[in-house]
């Protein structure tokens, strides 16, 4: 049976317009396991997440509360036990399936370039601009930190093993960014795409098909606006010219297409963008953007 990384957006577990309540958060998981419950029976799984909106707000939880204050890598790692938990909860719960959480160590470069320009938005929209570093959406502004380039899965032959009996999860947030030092790794502050880290662990796992789960059912040609172009399907060569041209949001869309690409490149087969409740309809080509 080939494997399949499943990538469920921190978007879709805490909504735009949600405080993000344990209950809420439950809830949405809840809903996201039940949607894909034919993908656990007949694949062999990596489930990832992301943790944008839950590191977001606990860093303002951080920066409000008398010290110890924790740095960012460590907040990461705590996001990814908190969401990793609630999958795991809801995998054993309602589907009877196990599942075993990989709190992940991803290495990344210490000179690449997103740490002079930080990209990735995390916690809630403002109204308006109140931090140095935000970035206008659709919906308001976002504080954003620097996303480095994911080079290598410290874990993953733990994440193959475990992949022989169970659901992993595995690399929540895009993974815990870490440098190497001297022989050692050392955290460093940034919160890797986990669109980008999904698609890594994707072509490291020989996976055929990535499937992007998000808040949106399809990928969209100038999406927002009165013109917005649902796309059922695109090949990698219309991906990057679509890129090219802006159509898709810098730390939103676009990351997750330029995840796709990198995937097909590297031998991938297919990469599905839809969301949680459309998962098993998309599986089966009735909905959700194909690219192949």
């Amino acid at each position: 049976m080939k494997p399949i990384v499943a990538a469920l957006g921190g978007n879709a577990i805490i909504l735009p317009t949600e405080e993000g309540t344990l209950a809420q958060q439950m809830k949405h998981v809840h809903d996201t396991v039940e949607g894909m419950n034919s993908l656990f029976r007949k694949y062999r799984v990596a489930l990832t997440h992301g943790n944008g909106p839950a590191v977001g707000g606990l860093l303002i939880q951080q920066e409000s509360a008398s010290r110890p204050r924790m740095p960012l890598y460590v907040l990461d790692a705590m996001t990814q036990a908190q969401t990793g938990y609630l999958l795991q909860l809801a995998l054993q719960n309602q589907l009877g399936i196990q599942s075993s959480v990989v709190i992940t160590r991803v290495l990344v470069d210490k000179k690449d370039s997103a740490f002079r320009k930080p990209t990735k938005p995390i916690g809630p929209f403002y109204k308006s601009k109140v931090y140095p570093t935000m970035t206008k959406q659709l919906q308001g502004w976002r504080r954003v930190v620097p996303s480095p380039q994911p080079k290598k899965i410290m874990d993953i032959e733990l994440i193959k093993d475990i992949m022989k009996k169970y659901v992993a999860i595995a690399c929540g947030g895009g993974g815990i960014p870490v440098i190497k030092e001297k022989g050692r790794l050392h955290g460093i502050d940034a919160v890797i795409d986990k669109d980008l880290a999904s698609a890594l662990l994707a072509t490291r796992l020989d996976a055929d098909m990535l499937l992007i789960l998000t808040s949106v059912d399809n990928v969209y040609l100038n999406y927002g606006k009165k013109d917005q172009l649902k796309i059922n399907s695109m090949c990698t060569k219309h991906a990057k010219q679509y890129l090219a041209e802006g159509h898709f949001g810098v730390g939103s869309m676009a990351p997750k297409v330029q995840a796709a690409i990198r995937f097909l490149e590297k031998g991938g087969k297919k990469v599905i963008i839809t969301s949680p409740r459309l998962a098993e309809k998309a599986l089966r080509g009735k909905v959700g953007t194909v690219i192949e």
